[in-house]
């Protein structure tokens, strides 16, 4: 039987992070939290309350939201939320933020879990080269019905292994968990982490709005899992190939081939295997 997250612990570590205006959503089973603060919260108008942050979390997530539109599907017991937050940021400033999200999420399991983990451009989060998880943001731009002003409603999906499951490894695909790491694998060992997680995940996105990329840049060097690295880059009309560099100060990961470094701002990327 799924048990409904913790709303009052996630509360407490919002709270110990400097942010006790979030407002939790707790579901015992729920198809997408990002999909439920959207259809919620999410809409073209400027409000009011278009500045309150909604944190939605779920024991049971069904159908959550991947890249690309895909969806995927966890066992219970896992780390899945997501949370919405709004900004007068311009969209064009917030190229890198997606990278952002995972420097909070890094920063946040080696000070409270001791797991150094490695970011692969632009939503994967590694642990010794095998996936602990993954992040997705959607940017709303909401107006102001009187005038030519308005804000930016910020989602932000994450998705952590927290419990080892071996239907997931014998996929092939390169797994891991939390629990794989040495995590206590309890639910209260988890909505803790939960709260932690989002705390370090807003105040990242707070100090990228008042600072932009340059507060992130020598975080993101340290965590690169691309960098250096042969890659192929799979968009809807081509594969392009070349070594990655690094990202430049909009978030685009460098693409270097044949002598000449160039900006790539979407699209899958793997890594080109070796002859």
């Amino acid at each position: 039987m799924n048990q409904q997250p913790d709303k009052e612990r996630i509360e407490h570590e919002l709270a110990a992070g400097g942010f006790p205006d979030v407002q939790v959503h707790s579901f015992s089973q729920l198809e997408s939290t990002s999909v439920w603060l959207r259809e919620q919260y999410m809409s073209g108008d400027a409000t009011p309350d278009s500045f309150a942050k909604h944190l939605c979390v779920t024991d049971w997530q069904t159908a959550g939201i991947a890249r690309r539109g895909r969806t995927w599907q966890t066992k219970p017991g896992n780390v899945t939320f997501s949370i919405l937050s709004s900004t007068e940021t311009a969209a064009k400033d917030m190229l890198g933020l997606s990278l952002v999200t995972g420097i909070g999420v890094a920063d946040c399991l080696k000070r409270n879990a001791a797991i150094n983990v490695q970011l692969k451009w632009p939503n994967d989060v590694l642990v010794k080269n095998t996936k602990l998880g993954g992040l997705l943001t959607e940017i709303n731009s909401q107006m102001n019905r009187d005038s030519q002003s308005g804000v930016n409603q910020v989602l932000t999906g994450i998705g952590i292994n927290f419990l080892h499951d071996s239907d997931v490894l014998n996929l092939g695909i390169g797994a891991t968990s939390l629990e794989s790491e040495g995590v206590t694998p309890d639910t209260q060992q988890r909505d803790g982490l939960v709260g932690k997680l989002a705390a370090s995940v807003i105040g990242a996105h707070q100090q990228f709005f008042e600072l932009g990329w340059g507060a992130f840049s020598e975080r993101w060097e340290s965590l690169d899992w691309l960098f250096n690295k042969e890659v192929m880059i799979h968009s809807q009309q081509s594969t392009e190939q070349g070594i990655a560099r690094g990202v430049n100060e909009h978030g685009a990961l460098l693409i270097e081939r044949s002598g000449t470094t160039y900006p790539v701002y979407g699209g899958n990327v793997s890594i080109r295997p070796t002859a």
